[in-house]
């Protein structure tokens, strides 16, 4: 699996791409098969949707600017089905587990969200620069980069809790772009069932969160 445009793609893409690496660990097909044959109706009451709060709490575009450090990572399902809730679960407690062993823990890097719409991240050993579009109307973003001379863009949302920044990227794009630069995942059945799960149900954004 190659690195993506920054750091944030790399978690994203580790978190939902690890149990496929690792079949004989974790068994995707088994863990979301079942969702593949559940009705996704669930009856609507007033409660505002997970989309509505964050647009009625997006943030200014100034309490995002300056350097934040890498704090974890998590992969959040803003749907109503419960069984994608304990699958994705599932995933996650994977991912995060690979991440660690990659040395993408709490520290090892930041980020920095400039006035302009630049966007720098940063380890010990690497700087890295792309775009972002923010959107205070609704709390969404966009994110872009060029890397080995491929274009690259994802979309997601922004939020700001307890002073914390969590960007929550749409997790068909990173699968989209991890398909698109490693076309040899194509034909695995883990990575098969995760994109038809995504596709289906969509709602799945892996966060990446980052502290003062």
């Amino acid at each position: 699996m190659r690195l993506l445009f920054s750091t944030i793609a790399m978690v994203c893409a580790v978190l939902l791409f690890a149990p496929a690496q690792a079949s004989a660990q974790f068994d995707l097909g088994k863990a979301l098969g079942q969702l593949m044959s559940q009705g996704t109706h669930v009856e609507q009451d007033a409660t505002p949707s997970p989309y509505d709060r964050l647009r009625e709490n997006a943030p200014a575009k100034s309490k995002l600017l300056g350097t934040w450090q890498y704090k974890g990572a998590a992969i959040e399902y803003l749907g109503d089905n419960p069984l994608a809730d304990v699958a994705l679960e599932q995933v996650e407690t994977f991912g995060l587990a690979e991440l660690k062993k990659l040395g993408v823990v709490e520290g090892c890097c930041s980020i920095t969200l400039r006035r302009n719409g630049l966007a720098v991240v940063a380890t010990l050993d690497t700087i890295q620069e792309g775009r972002f579009t923010y959107d205070e109307s609704d709390a969404s973003v966009v994110i872009s980069s060029e890397y080995g001379g491929n274009k690259y863009s994802s979309d997601g949302y922004v939020k700001i809790i307890n002073d914390r920044l969590i960007v929550m990227v749409d997790a068909r794009d990173v699968m989209s772009e991890v398909l698109r630069t490693s076309p040899e995942l194509a034909t695995n059945q883990s990575v098969a069932t995760m994109k038809t799960l995504l596709d289906s149900f969509g709602d799945v954004y892996v966060s990446v969160m980052f502290e003062r």
